[in-house]
């Protein structure tokens, strides 16, 4: 069902087309009258009243059955309906995939990019203007383009990324986009190949942006993305937010047009024009407002560097190898490494998987503890907080790439040398060319025997990430040396067996790795044995301040250079960054 304004003489109203007979919407109720059964509905929500506004577009709507009587006229205006044909609908449609097309050129050819020119498609000022539109008070808008050349991927093989399959779209982008679904468009968008034969693919796509951290809210999306060919070798990939097409979508951010611009570059690669185009809540979080301010959180520039991290780590290869490992082990640990981190991303989210976690804290405390519910063996909690420090974030990340994994072993400190703070055995490092993405096994042997640790350091300007976990022995043997398949799944369903520990660093503002300041968000595991004394959430919040204040502690005295007193890192957890 596609809902669209159209203008009366006295009120915009909403009009329901029933491109699909087996739509229902709760939300609705249909009103009974002299046009029921024309092939359209006139609609008002349920719990407004007549006398609400509503917003489309940026303009401001009456309910369906309103009228405004003017105060110096004795009558009122009346409203009147207007029913569209298949044809007229899929025009419609069509006028707006054009509007956004152009609207995406023309950002591109106004940053100065590659585009010279913008496509003559007639008069469609209008709807380019309502792309225009001012955003409503409390609201903003982001707007950023970014080139790149794309290595070993053609231009046609990457129209089909992010055209063909959502899942693909959102591994190239993860950890940036935490989750993605797509579906199939229905009503007259189906037919938009019809009167554009150029438009190759398109899809209703769902996306959910989360920064790594609690203080920032998960940014949700809905719209339209389709692909086209402008000529041989030059593709656009054009989204657009759904309230053009359905104004009453579940998001709380709109992707006004925006996308991705493709042409061939020598004979493996291509080059690409990344627009980001969007309108979002103000920040109101303040530890995090400077790199969400200057654009560099969600801007073009970290969706580019996002892609070609990803790129490059599919690529990784083995070295310093000290056992012998299976030809399919790598596919493994990319696939172990990332569930970490995606178990990472959904500790940190604002609505985490209530299957598998249970925030217990108050949404007002800036340390989050969850219950992990999946795990049977012990009491499993995760405590999470972000904080600031004064270091640049390259310091902080070759700092906590070695605290990481002496948290991560401390459990088991009852080695053979009985030194918890010793290093412990490199196996191999299985990484990018470059050295961005890094996972290295580690082996430490202790009273109970051999127990192995795996890490992933993953580095970039805009967010790093350090992840840890223990493996068995049996683990390792399975899946890494012995050469039996790996039998992992990347799902949800397993993502309660992963419970890694660690760190997320973002710069504070502008400078990438050599920016004056980092954001920290920690994340560790706890666990209690069942059979003991009752845990309640002080008991564990405290356990996890012991470890967030030492970490503090260390990373001002070691990386920084000062010493910190307890009143200041009690104010640090509180949220008050400025004390250091």
């Amino acid at each position: 069902m596609n809902v669209k304004p159209f203008p009366g003489p006295s009120c915009i109203r909403l009009y329901a087309y029933e491109d699909d007979e087996d739509f229902v919407d709760e939300g609705f109720a249909e009103k009974k009258g002299k046009d029921k059964g024309k092939g359209i509905t006139e609609c008002k929500y349920k719990g407004t009243s007549s006398a609400e506004l509503k917003t489309f577009g940026g303009q401001q709507m009456l309910s369906a059955e309103q009228t405004i009587p003017r105060r110096d006229l004795s009558v009122a205006f009346k409203t009147y309906k207007r029913q569209l044909s298949n044809y007229q609908r899929l025009q419609l449609a069509n006028n707006y995939c054009k509007a956004a097309y152009l609207e995406v050129m023309s950002l591109a050819k106004e940053a100065g990019t590659w585009v010279r020119a913008k496509p003559c498609l007639g008069n469609l000022d209008d709807l380019v203007n309502e792309f225009r539109t001012p955003p409503l008070p409390g609201r903003k808008m982001e707007v950023s383009v970014a080139t790149a050349v794309i290595p070993d991927v053609l231009a046609s093989e990457m129209a089909e990324m992010m055209t063909l399959s959502s899942n693909l779209w959102s591994k190239l982008l993860f950890p940036l986009v935490k989750h993605v679904e797509g579906s199939n468009v229905v009503g007259s968008l189906q037919y938009l190949s019809y009167a554009d034969v150029s438009i190759k693919a398109a899809v209703q796509m769902y996306a959910e942006l989360q920064l790594p951290t609690t203080l920032v809210p998960t940014r949700y999306f809905e719209f339209l993305r389709y692909g086209k060919e402008i000529m041989d070798g030059i593709y656009i990939i054009v989204d657009v937010s759904s309230r053009y097409s359905d104004p009453f979508a579940k998001r709380n951010s709109e992707r006004r047009p925006s996308g991705v611009i493709i042409r061939e570059h020598g004979p493996e690669d291509c080059e690409i024009i990344w627009i980001e185009n969007v309108e979002v809540d103000e920040t109101r979080e303040k530890l995090y407002s400077t790199i969400i301010g200057s654009n560099l959180a969600y801007g073009a520039h970290r969706w580019v560097t996002t892609l070609l991290w990803n790129l490059k780590r599919d690529k990784s290869s083995f070295s310093d190898l000290k056992i012998d490992v299976h030809p399919g082990a790598g596919s493994f640990l990319l696939a172990l490494t990332q569930a970490m981190k995606r178990f990472f991303m959904e500790c940190v989210s604002q609505h985490p998987d209530e299957a598998a976690l249970t925030v217990i804290t108050s949404g007002e405390d800036p340390i989050r503890i969850l219950h992990n519910k999946k795990l049977t063996e012990y009491i499993s909690f995760v405590g999470v907080n972000s904080f600031r420090v004064q270091a640049k974030p390259l310091s902080v990340f070759q700092f906590l790439m070695k605290k990481d994994l002496q948290l991560e072993f401390r459990v088991f400190g009852g080695s053979e040398t009985n030194e918890v703070h010793e290093e412990p055995e490199l196996l191999f490092t299985f990484g990018a060319d470059d050295k961005s993405n890094i996972i290295s096994l580690h082996k430490r042997v202790t009273k109970e025997g051999i127990v192995y640790g795996l890490q992933e350091a993953s580095m970039d300007e805009y967010c790093s990430f350090i992840l840890s976990k223990t493996l068995t022995e049996d683990t390792v043997n399975a899946h890494i040396v012995c050469g039996n398949k790996s039998i992992y799944e990347d799902s949800k369903s397993r993502m309660a067996n992963i419970t890694p520990s660690g760190f997320a660093i973002m710069p504070d503002g502008p400078g990438g790795l050599h920016c004056d300041a980092s954001l920290v968000t920690f994340l560790v595991q706890l666990y209690y044995d069942p059979l003991g004394n009752p845990v309640d959430v002080e008991f564990v919040r405290k356990d996890f301040l012991s470890d967030l204040n030492n970490i503090i502690r260390e990373l001002n005295e070691k990386v920084v250079g000062e010493k910190m007193t307890g009143i200041e890192i009690i104010h640090l957890t509180q949220g008050k960054a400025s004390c250091i």
